[in-house]
């Protein structure tokens, strides 16, 4: 793929800029995010690279201000006006270096802005759009978004998460009207559509009662006609209504998905790891799967809770029309619903908050039995695997039946209520009726009206299960996005090749041990072996260089950068890290390369022979796009090595940190992998922990930690 740039001669870098910086402007203004200059130096990234394109710009400046713009290969117009319409705006960048920012679906045009020395305003129909994008092969299309959508959802000071709930995590109730103010727009136009429904629904009781009066006169065809064309057409006006508020639904729950799992793509890669310590992490984010829940039960509120509450209003508005005595019982009735209601729920929501936790505790359970075979299946833990499970879905039972409880007394609730109303309103209605205040019609109306009110309230009873389960669901994902972040950070402009180390005095602490390693300075280009007897504390000196750890005291510094920050906004190209078994579902090339530019086949090929696994990767059937579970299967355990050292050198890093892979190595394949990154001659400072000691001989400095 070709590289943007513009090809004006005349276009100086200032004026480059000034065109990123309105194309910026323009991308946060439609992502209602306020931005100004100072918050994005253009000049700075430039500085570092001159021969930046365009897109790196883009990128760039982008993240400054927490917004994600990323390179679209899209078949079609409709896919553009698809995305735009969803609230994401479009950058098209032209080849001669102007740029159009799509902002506004409206109707079938687009607003959108032209920027070449500025911005200008302008409307572009389906066909000026293919226009554009079709006008020459070089042109490039990006998308922006949010990176952290939900943050308003997520608890503003949490330093540590866990199975619990703790006193600083927002109530469930606060992060879904969080969720909900994101597409107020949307339910605004929702509610309006209800409100219009609702009223024309009402046409039902008001031709029953035209329909009584007609008949209580004598027959007459006419008029019955008349009602019954208009009955059907206000109802098919209503009906139209609805589907177009089943529309809106169905983009507000599509946003939701797309808001929230974006949210936890971007959070997840630069979480504290220091916030996840007591928590497993691939269990913690099941979570995600009450996202689902979330969107549906979302579904039933906007759908059925609005159209219900509105309805309820129109209604009973109505029967106050009819008669003061009619004023009367309604204030009675919605009072009732409302209160009782509230009073009978207490403890709704904590319960299906147990009631989650413990589904949990069941999923995490099960998951480790089907992976650990050798546990369950050979030494004998089978009987020990289902009485845990019996106990959990012992414990789940317990939970479920409190939170039953809770929802058996709001529907016995409303089922009474649903007997009283109806037999009071036809005693009332008849004692007016009898006493000339209320005509027959009427009485039939207020009726029919009375049966929808309280019939969809009794019908809400159950229903209000599914307000706790969304409730709950809430929380959950709210505990995902509480993790705390890093912050990204400008490094600047960052030389070539080695880079040197040094650190304070460092102490690392754990649960069960005390770590202390001695101050140390690290030429450029040395080769560091960390060697001695305790290897968690080699291990957490190998991360600390690496970002993946802090010590309780002291400082680390890659070249004239914060380990941590080098580590993590270097995107692998300051430091690599090479440990842990870290293998993810994707192929052999994804799990090399992660998707980063610049890789290509040839470096992907050039490092998995250095590392000695190229020919064990042709012997494969799919080769380099064989599938590699989260695991690593089918790999073996020193083919996985091979593999972390052959993703860490991939980019050429200024450090390079290798955690104890090499001693997993048989002697030809640690001596093939040592020619690579032992040279005298490569690219990087190396940092290897091993516990062998004809390694550590072969390196320049040995640097013991001891316990």
């Amino acid at each position: 793929m070709s590289s943007l740039k513009p090809n004006r001669s005349n276009l100086s870098a200032s004026e480059r800029e000034d065109s990123i910086y309105q194309v910026l402007l323009r991308v946060n203004a439609s992502l209602q995010i306020a931005m100004d200059r100072s918050s994005i130096d253009l000049g700075d990234i430039s500085h570092a690279d001159p021969e930046a394109t365009n897109r790196q710009l883009l990128v760039s400046g982008a993240q400054k201000v927490g917004v994600a713009i990323r390179e679209l290969q899209l078949g079609s117009v409709q896919d553009i006006v698809n995305l735009v319409g969803e609230g994401f705006p479009v950058v098209i960048a032209s080849p001669d270096g102007s740029f159009h920012v799509l902002e506004k679906v409206i109707g079938s045009k687009i607003e959108a802005s032209e920027i070449r020395e500025s911005a200008t305003p302008c409307v572009l129909s389906a066909r000026q759009l293919r226009s554009l994008i079709d006008r020459d092969s070089a042109t490039r299309i990006f998308v922006a978004k949010k990176e952290l959508e939900c943050d308003s959802m997520s608890a503003s000071n949490s330093s540590a998460l866990g199975h619990g709930h703790h006193h600083d995590h927002p109530s469930p109730l606060r992060r879904f009207l969080s969720l909900l103010r994101l597409d107020l727009k949307d339910i605004w136009t929702l509610v309006l559509f209800a409100l219009v429904a609702g009223i024309l629904s009402l046409a039902t009781p008001l031709a029953v009662e035209s329909l009584v009066n007609v008949v209580s006169w004598g027959t007459y065809l006419q008029p019955l006609l008349v009602i019954a064309i208009m009955l059907m057409s206000f109802l098919g006006l209503s009906g139209i209504l609805r589907v177009l508020q089943v529309v809106v639904v169905e983009m507000i729950q599509r946003r939701q998905f797309v808001r929230i799992v974006g949210d936890l793509a971007h959070r997840f890669p630069r979480a504290q790891l220091e916030s996840l310590d007591g928590v497993y992490p691939r269990e913690y984010a099941n979570r995600v799967f009450d996202i689902m829940t979330i969107q549906k039960t979302t579904a039933v509120l906007l759908l059925d809770g609005v159209s219900i509450a509105l309805t309820t209003i129109v209604g009973l508005l109505l029967l106050a029309f009819y008669h003061p005595f009619l004023l009367g019982f309604d204030i009675v009735l919605v009072i009732s619903m409302i209160s009782i209601t509230w009073i009978l729920g207490r403890g709704g929501i904590r319960t299906a908050i147990d009631e989650s936790i413990v589904k949990y505790e069941v999923a995490h359970w099960l998951q480790d039995v089907i992976d650990s075979p050798a546990i369950f299946k050979v030494n004998g833990g089978e009987g020990f695997a289902i009485d845990r499970a019996n106990q959990l879905a012992s414990k789940y039972l317990d939970a479920r039946n409190a939170q039953f409880r809770v929802v058996l007394r709001q529907v016995v609730f409303a089922i009474g209520l649903q007997v009283v109303a109806l037999t009071a309103v036809l005693g009332l209605g008849g004692w007016l009726v009898i006493s000339q205040q209320l005509t027959l019609g009427q009485l039939v109306a207020s009726e029919l009206v009375v049966t929808v009110v309280v019939g969809a309230f009794a019908k809400a009873g159950k229903s209000l299960e599914k307000f706790y389960d969304l409730m709950a669901a809430i929380d959950k994902v709210g505990h995902l996005l509480d993790i705390p972040v890093d912050p990204r950070h400008e490094l600047g402009s960052i030389p070539d090749g080695p880079l040197p180390i040094r650190w304070d005095d460092l102490v690392f602490s754990g649960s069960t041990d005390r770590s202390e390693v001695p101050a140390a300075t690290i030429p450029p280009g040395s080769r560091v072996a960390i060697v001695g007897d305790d290897y968690s504390g080699k291990s957490k000196l190998a991360r600390t260089l690496a970002g993946l750890h802090s010590p309780q005291k002291g400082l680390a510094e890659v070249g004239d950068f914060e380990a941590s920050h080098a580590a993590i906004s270097g995107k692998g190209k300051v430091v690599a890290y090479a440990g842990g078994h870290e293998i993810f579902h994707g192929t052999i090339i994804d799990n090399v390369d992660l998707g980063r530019s610049g890789i290509g086949q040839n470096r992907i090929r050039e490092v998995l022979q250095q590392v000695g696994l190229w020919d064990d990767v042709l012997r494969m059937p799919d080769g380099q796009q064989t599938v590699l579970q989260t695991a690593g299967k089918p790999l073996t355990r020193p083919q996985i090595s091979q593999l972390l050292l052959a993703r860490a050198m991939t980019a050429s890093p200024n450090l390079l940190v290798v955690d104890g892979l090499l001693d997993e190595l048989n002697d030809a394949k640690r001596d093939l992998a040592w020619q690579t990154i032992g040279a005298e001659n490569a690219p990087w400072t190396l940092v290897l922990v091993t516990s062998h000691q004809e390694l550590a001989d072969r390196c320049d400095i040995q640097i013991s930690v001891r316990g």
